[in-house]
């Protein structure tokens, strides 16, 4: 029988844990195999009784942002970049790294881990699909980027970080490069600014040829104005505005301090399936 592991990262203010309790309740209720966590807690603040749960205790030194205000207090790539190092704790045949603001919906493992065909997987970004789409939306420091964009003439695809798919043993050679990159950039202890793990991430897979993308359902933003979003015969359906296919939701990706804040005619269907009366202060 294949066997999978949930990954998170886990550290920072309170809304970070309470948004990971959410989570692993959503998978607890949701997810109807057997089935692994793996918690790497940046603060040693998260604890556990529950027999499938692992904690992995680690400290890293905080990156000094530059940028304003917003930029300083939103950038993490310290703690970000841990999610990419799930792979020297997994013990499963297959882990699915989760954001801790996202919730289960619908139990698509196996016919994911069944569609990604052994490759590393995640879906194509909602709002920026490439490399040059993402450099033309958003102000970055490209001062340290810049030996690690592709050749001219070369398009780069753009992924959304917040889940993704990996096979044990399969996809080291891809956390590596982005420790690589990573390092090059973050070594000396600064951070670039609007430089995101998404970006370096970006720079990382598409070096390779082992990934591949699914439907933009794999990880949904629970805002129908950004991706679409119906409901068929009780399923949550999504996708990329961009792609044609509606296919089932496997995670809904928004914290719960600013889920109800959505606008969408489903709201307070939303709210119910991401539990926001039970984790709302």
């Amino acid at each position: 029988m294949t066997t999978k592991t949930f990954g998170y990262i886990v550290g920072g203010d309170d809304k970070y844990y309470i948004n990971l309790m959410r989570s692993l309740k959503s998978l607890e209720e949701r997810v109807k195999d057997k089935y692994e966590v793996l918690v790497i807690d940046m603060d040693g603040r998260f604890y556990t009784d529950e027999s499938n749960i692992k904690v992995v205790n680690e400290s890293v030194n905080k990156i000094n942002n530059d940028g304003d205000e917003l930029n300083r207090n939103w950038l993490q790539p310290h703690i970000w970049a841990k999610r990419y190092e799930l792979y020297k704790h997994v013990e499963t045949d297959y882990c699915f790294y989760l954001d801790v603001d996202t919730v289960l919906i619908n139990d698509r493992t196996n016919e994911l881990i069944n569609e990604s065909e052994d490759q590393f997987m995640l879906a194509q970004h909602w709002w920026v699909p490439t490399l040059n789409s993402f450099l033309s939306n958003v102000r970055v420091n490209l001062s340290k980027v810049r030996p690690f964009l592709p050749p001219t003439g070369a398009e780069y695809f753009y992924g959304a970080s917040g889940c993704f798919l990996f096979k044990k043993e399969s996809h080291d050679h891809i956390f590596k490069k982005y420790r690589e990159i990573y390092d090059e950039i973050h070594g000396d202890g600064s951070a670039p600014m609007n430089v995101t793990d998404e970006l370096i991430l970006c720079l990382s897979f598409n070096q390779f040829d082992d990934w591949k993308f699914t439907s933009g359902a794999f990880n949904h933003t629970a805002h129908p104005k950004s991706m679409p979003l119906i409901k068929e015969n009780g399923i949550w359906m999504g996708k990329n505005l961009y792609e044609d296919e509606y296919k089932p939701v496997f995670v809904f990706h928004s914290s719960y301090e600013y889920l109800h804040t959505l606008e969408s005619e489903h709201l307070e269907e939303i709210k119910k399936e991401m539990y926001w009366e039970e984790y709302h202060p």
